[in-house]
């Protein structure tokens, strides 16, 4: 509506008192569902979440414990709360163990946890000398000694010397710079475990602190093959048809060692000369 007064028009607008409704609704709206929402959640943590209990457990493991004394060393059991378990927790507290290599551990909502650990497998073993005598170590390709004592089973594994020992813990791991050489050899055990079964010793020659030599001990020469630090099959089988010849021929007795560091065999001589 326009009212004319001393010449200048005014125009009034119509409120809508429409508007101010639908903002408030909406605001109460908001507040009412956020209000069930907290209320939702005070309700589930307080009087849900505490009757939701671990009453399934699915163990799969290799290792040389009973379910029973497995989940006493994880620290779980059936019954208790389901978001009390913390899976990270629970795999951590299994990996003290030294035999443990891996473990997985999984719940899933809203009564199951499911654990999955699998063993070291023996590569070698080791001989450590203790003010009580000497004692043989078991471990596995990544170095980490899992058994050590007089009832380690060591009668299929060959040895590896020349290694020096702070402790003989199981637990202790070997110097990292002969950790790639355990890999490679099993590699070898994975993939020709006739080949890897050829050598009785793996002498580890440690040149400085950075770098080291590997000397071979075969089964059935009697002649030492010193290599540096890459082994494989092809290697291997190389080195004892060249090991075959020289016993065939009657030349072991007058040899101190073969010399594979070139990639050649090079032969040394007892007097200390060497040729190929």
């Amino acid at each position: 509506m326009a009212d004319v007064l001393t010449g200048r028009t005014y125009v009034t607008r119509e409120r809508k008192p429409g508007r101010e409704r639908v903002v408030q609704r909406v605001l109460v709206t908001a507040i009412a569902l956020l209000s069930l929402v907290l209320l939702g959640q005070l309700a589930y943590h307080l009087v849900i979440a505490p009757r939701l209990t671990i009453n399934t457990i699915v163990v799969d493991s290799d290792l040389p414990f009973s379910d029973e004394q497995l989940l006493s060393l994880a620290g779980v059991h059936e019954g208790v709360g389901f978001f009390t378990v913390e899976p990270d927790r629970v795999a951590a507290r299994i990996r003290q163990q030294p035999i443990v290599r891996d473990v997985q551990v999984e719940t899933l909502f809203p009564n199951r946890l499911i654990i999955t650990a699998t063993r070291r497998v023996p590569l070698a073993t080791a001989l450590a000398r203790t003010e009580n005598g000497t004692v043989p170590l078991v471990f596995d390709e990544d170095g980490v000694v899992f058994h050590a004592g007089a009832d380690a089973h060591t009668a299929d594994l060959p040895v590896i010397s020349g290694l020096r020992f702070a402790s003989v813990d199981a637990g202790l791991q070997l110097p990292t710079l002969v950790v790639d050489f355990l890999r490679q050899l099993r590699r070898i055990r994975m993939e020709d475990p006739a080949l890897y079964g050829l050598f009785s010793e793996y002498r580890i020659v440690q040149k400085n602190e950075y770098a080291y030599e590997v000397v071979l001990y075969p089964m059935h020469y009697r002649l030492p093959v010193r290599i540096g630090t890459s082994i494989d099959a092809d290697m291997i089988q190389y080195v004892m048809m060249m090991l075959d010849v020289l016993q065939r021929e009657g030349r072991l007795a007058s040899l101190a060692e073969l010399d594979f560091r070139s990639g050649e065999g090079v032969l040394r001589p007892r007097d200390g000369g060497g040729h190929r």
